[in-house]
């Protein structure tokens, strides 16, 4: 069969621009320096106005992050019209907190800087990640305005954000280790903070989201399955009553079965809430 068609022009293409480096950090034991990269999907056209700017923060106990990952799944997000950033941070064999949280502000504030290359509205931007990437999502939403967590370059940008997605996010490590079903993962809250959370009170507080809740009012909407056996749904739900008592427009929503790093959170319908949310409040 040989046909000639005509075809409209219902949605633009996508470039990757893979592993950009946004950062040096030091390498090594500090004797040398390395390259911290992030992954962008963006729009091929120009577009009529710049985009709001989606962050991906990616799980992996803060111990091996790969920040290209879960990139086949975001693309629901620039379809959505989005620019979408996958950003890689320190792991915690490297550098113990806050250098994660240090990493992730230095990424928005590049991402930032080069807006127009990629066509960002440097005031719509919206943190999201799962479990250790959640944490930090929480993290860095709760700290907006603060410049203690700003280090390295670009810091005439701010690295505040205005609205946080996390999938099943730790909370408070020591509430995380103690309350978790499984204790197979108890080691990477001393990895994360360079001491056990249980010994160190002012070094956990620090890592804990709710201890930054009144810090600013950034809307949050948390993802968290009823079976997940490695953070506890509870604490998911402890943050959503602290963010409501200091009046940040929150939402939870638990996903029934659902266990840690589940299928159910790729399914569309979940991506249409986040999609909904984020319009709603940015």
């Amino acid at each position: 069969m040989k046909e000639t068609i005509s075809i409209g022009q219902e949605r633009s293409g996508l470039w990757q621009d893979t592993n950009v480096t946004y950062a040096q950090v030091p390498g090594w034991l500090g004797h040398a320096t390395r390259d911290l990269k992030l992954t962008v999907i963006r729009h091929f056209e120009e577009q009529a106005k710049p985009m709001p700017l989606l962050v991906w923060f990616a799980g992996g106990g803060w111990m091996d992050v790969d920040h290209n990952i879960h990139l086949p799944n975001l693309v629901d997000f620039a379809r959505a019209g989005f620019v979408v950033a996958s950003v890689e941070y320190r792991h915690s064999n490297i550098a113990n907190w806050p250098a994660q949280l240090e990493d992730a502000k230095a990424a928005i504030r590049y991402l930032k800087a080069h807006a127009d290359k990629y066509q960002i509205n440097k005031e719509k931007v919206i943190v999201m990640g799962e479990s250790a990437g959640g944490h930090l999502a929480s993290m860095t939403a709760l700290t907006s305005g603060m410049t203690e967590y700003d280090k390295g370059a670009y810091l005439e940008e701010s690295s505040a954000v205005c609205a946080a997605v996390p999938w099943y996010g730790v909370v408070d490590p020591l509430s995380a280790k103690q309350n978790s079903a499984s204790n197979d993962f108890d080691f990477v809250y001393r990895n994360l903070l360079g001491a056990e959370p249980e010994e160190d009170a002012q070094l956990d507080a620090k890592a804990d989201p709710l201890s930054f809740v009144e810090q600013n009012q950034v809307p949050f909407l948390i993802l968290h399955g009823t079976e997940d056996e490695v953070v506890p749904v509870a604490d998911s739900e402890q943050l959503y009553q602290k963010l409501i008592e200091n009046q940040h427009p929150a939402d939870l929503i638990e996903l029934q079965g659902a266990q840690h790093m589940d299928p159910a959170y790729l399914q569309p319908e979940v991506s249409q809430l986040i999609i909904d949310f984020i319009k709603k409040h940015v």
